[in-house]
Formats: structure tokens, sequence, C-alpha cells
């Protein structure tokens, strides 16, 4: 068997995935009363040595996408007055 001369022969060889994006708790509330929000985040963590490394790690990946913030209400219980 001879290949033709402008053959190309490809080998793709995928390494486990050993950095994900992990959501970080809430943030603390905006307000302490009368409705505010919270966020997260998403931080890039080593599965090997589960520790939070930097977020290039995470973008080796392709299909490693970071996971967008996520935002809720807290604090809804109305202010004092600061006249009673």
């Amino acid at each position: 068997y001879t290949a033709a001369k402008d053959s190309v022969v490809q080998f793709f060889f995928y390494q486990p995935i050993s950095h994900q994006w992990r959501q970080t708790d809430f943030f603390p509330c905006t307000v302490t009363c009368g409705g505010g929000y919270q966020l997260n985040s998403a931080e890039c963590v080593d599965i090997r040595l589960k520790r939070v490394v930097p977020d290039h790690y995470c973008h080796y990946y392709p299909e490693n996408v970071k996971p967008k913030p996520k935002l809720k209400e807290c604090s809804m219980d109305p202010c004092p007055s600061r006249f009673a």
C-alpha cells in the first residue's frame, strides 16, 4: 500500500480535564435592609490538587465554559424607621 503524497494522517490525543470551574459562595448582601442583592462568581480549580488556580488553566479546554455569575435578592425586610 502506498499513500498519496498529499495525504495527511493526524492523531488527536485528548488530555483528561484536570481543571474545572467551581461556583463560589455568594458575596455579602449589598445592603442590610430594604432589599439588596448578592452575586457569586466562578473560580478555576485544579481537580487533582483541590485548590484554586489562575483562570487561564480552565480556558485551556474549549468545552470548559466559565459559568455566568448568579444574582439573588437578599435583606428584603424593610429598614426600621428612623423616627420611631
